[in-house]
């Protein structure tokens, strides 16, 4: 019996679903997103806070120069760290903001400085909150760790390595956060977060699955937006939920992320 004809047949047939699915797959139109991370320029519970100095003429300069950046993506929709329960509110004073710039959200300051103020300058319609708060006990998990020698330590490195990109002016700060490079070390140090217990215990584990399904929910209220092809989405969270915001968009068939680098690295 010739096995070669049908063994040539099946290859055919297998290269020719595999080409055709690899051009299916490359062909599809995604919705681009820019996944910002922000440190919270003011009104914060968290246990590490910029140092950058809004009243300085110099960051005032950088901030406006970041935002204009940012406002080349021309966003048609724009979510905000703010729980999506507060959409109406978001919703009526941006419409005001637009107007007058003194109408502010009473929030964290980068959501006016920055979210608002993106939508303004690209003329954006749509802007939605896109958070849903679960209480966490972050200090909890890290007094466990510093209960071990080896993880207090890696806690301490990490802690000075949060301190060190605080203290650092307004535009190397927010090149640094949105590196690929610190988001997964932010990512990586809540991972390690999840492993401290005590005996027959999973504190870590219980209270980083909060945290985790937080950012699931933030992510459920990105899909449930309806969005088209032609949308280019805005995302502007803490630095440690765009980590975990990066994972779940970049490994979606919906959605294509944008580089940050791009509007990070505005002229001085």
């Amino acid at each position: 019996m010739n096995l070669k004809r049908p063994l040539l047949v099946l290859i055919f047939i297998l290269l020719t679903v595999s080409i055709f699915g690899q051009t299916k797959t490359e062909g599809k139109e995604k919705i681009k997103v820019l996944n910002f991370g922000t440190p919270h320029l003011s009104m914060t519970s968290d246990a590490n806070a910029t140092t950058i100095n809004l009243k300085d003429p110099k960051e005032q300069a950088d901030l406006k120069k970041l935002v204009h950046k940012i406002a080349e993506f021309k966003p048609t929709v724009i979510f905000l760290e703010m729980d999506a329960n507060n959409n109406e509110y978001i919703w009526d004073t941006y419409k005001k903001y637009i107007v007058d710039q003194t109408k502010k959200m009473n929030y964290s300051e980068e959501i006016n400085a920055i979210g608002l103020e993106v939508g303004r300058l690209s003329g954006t319609n749509s802007i939605y909150g896109l958070d849903s708060s679960l209480d966490f006990d972050y200090p909890s998990l890290v007094a466990l760790a510093n209960k071990n020698a080896k993880d207090s330590l890696f806690v301490t490195e990490m802690m000075a390595s949060y301190v060190k990109v605080n203290s650092l002016k307004l535009r190397e700060q927010y090149m640094e956060i949105n590196t690929p490079a610190y988001k997964n070390r932010t990512f990586d140090f809540y991972n390690f977060l999840a492993t401290q217990h005590s005996q027959n215990e999973y504190e870590g584990a219980t209270e980083i699955a909060k945290f985790y399904e937080r950012n699931l929910r933030m992510y459920s209220n990105l899909n449930s937006v309806p969005l088209s092809k032609d949308d280019r989405v805005f995302i502007l969270t803490g630095a440690t939920h765009a980590a975990y915001l990066d994972i779940f968009i970049g490994n979606s068939e919906k959605f294509e992320l944008v580089d940050p680098a791009i509007y990070t690295n505005f002229a001085q």
